[in-house]
C-alpha cells in the first residue's frame, strides 16, 4: 500500500503555489531523461540535485505541465547530492497513458528558502501496445476469503496491501491492468479496509501470454484518490501470466505457479467473468 510521505504542509504549498524567494545558483538539477528525443515505454526517471539542498527541500515532476509526482530532496547514498525517482523507489515512468507525439517532462526543485530551478526534456512517446481482442476489456470475480492472503508486511505483501471481501474487476487496457476493489472509497479508511481502491499495473500484452510489471503513476498524489499505489513495490516484481479465454470466462495463471508479488497473485490468479 502506499505510503504518504508528504507533510500537509507540502501539500498546502502544492495547491496554493507559494511563492518562494532566491535560491543559489549554484545548484545543478540532472535527470536520467536528459539527451533523450524519444522515450521507451518504461524508463527510470531518476533526477539528481547537486550539491544536496536544505532539508525541507521539495521537488515535483511535471508532465506537460502538470505536477503528476513529488516528494522531499532525498540525500543520495553517496555524494554530495540529492536523489529522487518518478513513483518511488525502484519505480518507473510508464508512457503508456500519454497520447503519442511529443511531451515536455520537466523536474523542478524548491530549495528550501531559494527560488524553484527546473530541468525540461521534449521527448516522443510511441503508441501503447495493443490489446488482444479476447482479453480486451473488464472482468470480474468474486472473492469470498481473504484470511490467507499473504500478511501484510510480508515479503509476498511488502508494502502493507489490505485486501476486502467482495467482486473484484480487471480491465485491461492499452495504458495499463486496472484492478478495482469492491466498495466505496474512503480517504480515512480504505488505505487500512482494502476497500474502493484502484491499483494500476504497466504490463506488456501477448497473444497467449502477457507481462506484469509494475505501478503505472500517472497523475499527482491527492489524499482523496482511490489510486492505492503498487502491487508490491513500484518497480515490480515482474511476473508472467498465460492468459486463455472460454466463452465469457478468462484463466489466468502466473508462470512457475505463482506470481513473485504475492499479494497481486492472490486476486489475479484463477477464472475471470466477463462484465456484463
Amino acid at each position: 500500500m502506499r505510503k504518504l510521505i508528504l507533510a500537509a504542509a507540502l501539500v498546502g504549498a502544492l495547491a496554493s503555489g507559494a511563492a518562494v524567494v532566491a535560491a543559489p545558483s549554484a545548484y545543478k538539477v540532472r535527470s536520467t531523461l536528459d539527451g533523450l528525443k524519444v522515450l521507451p515505454q518504461r524508463i527510470h526517471w531518476t533526477v539528481t540535485t547537486s550539491p544536496t539542498p536544505p532539508k525541507q527541500s521539495w521537488l515535483g515532476f511535471l508532465i506537460d505541465g502538470k505536477t503528476v509526482d513529488f516528494d522531499y530532496v532525498r540525500k543520495a547514498a553517496t555524494g554530495n547530492a540529492g536523489s529522487n525517482t518518478f513513483a518511488g523507489d525502484g519505480g518507473y515512468l510508464v508512457t503508456s497513458w500519454l497520447t503519442p507525439g511529443s511531451h515536455t517532462f520537466t523536474v523542478r526543485v524548491h530549495p528550501s528558502g531559494g527560488k524553484a530551478i527546473e530541468d525540461t526534456v521534449v521527448a516522443n512517446v510511441a503508441p501503447a501496445p495493443k490489446v488482444p481482442a479476447a482479453l480486451a476489456g473488464t472482468w470480474e470475480r468474486p472473492v469470498t476469503d481473504v484470511s490467507t492472503m499473504p500478511r501484510a508486511g510480508s515479503s509476498g505483501n511488502p508494502t502493507d496491501t489490505y485486501l476486502a471481501t467482495g467482486t473484484y474487476k480487471l480491465t485491461f487496457d492499452p495504458r495499463w491492468v486496472e484492478a478495482r476493489f469492491p466498495g466505496a472509497f474512503n480517504p480515512g479508511t480504505s488505505f487500512k479496509s482494502g476497500r474502493g481502491l484502484i491499483f494500476y499495473n504497466d504490463w506488456t500484452p501477448g497473444t497467449k501470454t502477457f507481462d506484469a510489471l509494475g505501478y503505472v503513476r500517472w497523475h499527482g498524489d491527492k489524499r482523496s484518490s482511490p489510486d492505492g499505489g503498487s502491487w508490491c513495490f513500484a518497480g515490480g516484481p515482474a511476473a508472467t501470466y498465460s492468459w486463455s479465454v472460454s466463452g465469457n470466462t478468462l484463466t489466468l495463471t502466473p508462470k512457475g505457479g505463482a506470481d513473485a508479488c504475492g499479494i497481486r497473485g492472490f486476486i489475479w490468479a484463477g477464472t475471470w467473468t466477463r462484465a456484463a
